[in-house]
This record gives structure tokens, C-alpha cells and sequence, in this order.
């Protein structure tokens, strides 16, 4: 992973904050820090669909136990074809381990990437399509 000497934010906290309408926010400040890098060096904006996640909001509360939104560190970054596989390059290149993938025609296509760790329970490295 390259260190961030100047560090740029290119994410609003509104972007990042829970979408069920409740509008909180706990995303993870050392994942916004990768999240940031990753974005600077892919050279191109991010569109951000999903981030932080409550326990309440409808994705969340249909599963057994929360996911990795919910823990603040996984975004869904909105795009496709060349820039799909530059972000996928870039997220690897920076130590994020579990990415899904979402390319279906007829779909809104997407990247998923996340910093969760077998620590927090979660299966590491993991890659996945929808």
C-alpha cells in the first residue's frame, strides 16, 4: 500500500452516511484513508451507492447477523467495463482482500469493495458476483 502524503477527501460525509433515511454515519476513518488512495490513484470519480449501513436499513435487516456495510469499511462504487477492472487493480494493489462484482447487463453495475478481516469474522481473502 503507497502512503497518502498530501491526504485528499473526495467523499462527502452524505455520500457515505446510511441511505434507510436515518443519515447516520460511522463509516471507518482508516478505511476512508484506503478508500481515498485508491480513488487518487484510479484518476477518475467515484460514485458511491452504498456505504455505511444501520442495522435498520432493509439490505441489513434481512440478514442473520449484519455485513461488512455495517461495520463502516465497504462501499459500492458505481461503474463498468475498463474503469470496473482499473478499480478491482488499484483496491488489490492496496491490500483490500474481499471485492464483489456486479456486471449483469440490465443491472446497475458496480464494484464492491471492503476492508473487513477474518478477525471481525468475516471470510478473507473473498471475492464474489451478484
Amino acid at each position: 500500500m503507497t502512503e497518502i502524503t498530501e491526504q485528499k477527501n473526495y467523499f462527502k460525509q452524505k455520500e457515505l452516511a446510511c441511505k434507510c433515511g436515518c443519515n447516520t454515519n460511522k463509516f471507518d476513518s482508516e478505511f476512508l484513508l484506503k478508500l481515498n488512495a485508491i480513488r487518487e490513484e484510479c484518476g477518475f470519480p467515484f460514485v458511491i451507492t452504498s456505504a455505511y449501513r444501520c442495522k435498520n436499513h432493509p439490505i441489513e435487516a434481512r440478514k442473520a447477523r449484519p455485513g461488512s456495510h455495517y461495520t463502516g469499511k465497504a462501499v459500492d462504487v458505481r461503474c463498468s467495463g475498463a474503469k470496473s477492472l482499473e478499480v478491482i487493480r488499484v483496491a488489490l494493489k492496496h491490500g483490500i482482500e474481499r471485492i464483489g462484482v456486479q456486471q449483469k447487463s440490465g443491472s446497475q453495475k458496480f464494484i464492491h469493495l471492503d476492508g473487513c478481516t477474518k478477525e471481525e469474522g468475516f471470510s478473507c481473502p473473498d471475492s464474489w458476483s451478484y
